[in-house]
């Protein structure tokens, strides 16, 4: 008498799904290890409007405009029209903070605030001229390629970047609450 073990029955759809989600992820296109970041030559080439930024995000070369905010829950980091950038947060009845958590101490008329391509966090006057900054671009941080300012409910706004690797992961280089964070120099120069 011999013990015959029985073993589940896969079905087709099931296998469809499970390949679909396997090429989905690139295990089956890179033999096993999925590569999570993009090359830099594809991620230089896709046109920046193909992938929509979330209200709490502003990518490298974002702009915040005077009247234009990002929101996640209880906080909200504004370009007044004063020319001051300012975090929010709304108290438990849901009534806006008068004083801002954190602001850029800028005034003018025309400000914005960009996050430039090398990861610096800028206001900017209408004529160009930088009137507070993040220190976080290239010259001021070890730069990782990708970078992006991001708030989050509880009152704070970081830039965060992330490096060329298969481990998506970020590495916040300031925030509100904290400044400049490690890799980054000091804010003193």
């Amino acid at each position: 008498m011999s013990l015959r073990t029985r073993r589940p029955t896969v079905t087709r759809p099931a296998s469809a799904a499970a390949a679909v989600l396997l090429a989905a992820t690139g295990l089956l296109a890179t033999g096993g290890a999925a590569n999570a970041a993009m090359p830099a030559a594809v991620s230089a080439a896709m046109p920046r409007a193909a992938t929509p930024a979330a209200s709490d995000t502003l990518a490298n070369g974002g702009t915040l405009t005077p009247g234009t905010s990002l929101t996640s829950g209880d906080t909200r980091l504004v370009m007044q029209q004063n020319g001051d950038l300012a975090l929010y947060t709304t108290s438990a009845d849901g009534a806006e903070d008068r004083q801002p958590r954190w602001h850029s101490g800028t005034t003018g008329e025309g400000n914005k605030a960009e996050l430039r391509a090398d990861g610096n966090l800028v206001v900017t006057a209408p004529d160009g001229g930088a009137l507070w900054q993040s220190r976080t671009g290239s010259d001021d941080c070890r730069h990782m390629p990708w970078t992006k300012l991001t708030v989050r409910s509880g009152g704070d706004m970081s830039i965060l970047a992330t490096t060329d690797s298969e481990a998506p992961y970020f590495v916040r280089l300031w925030s509100a609450s904290y400044g400049l964070q490690f890799p980054c120099g000091s804010p003193a120069r």
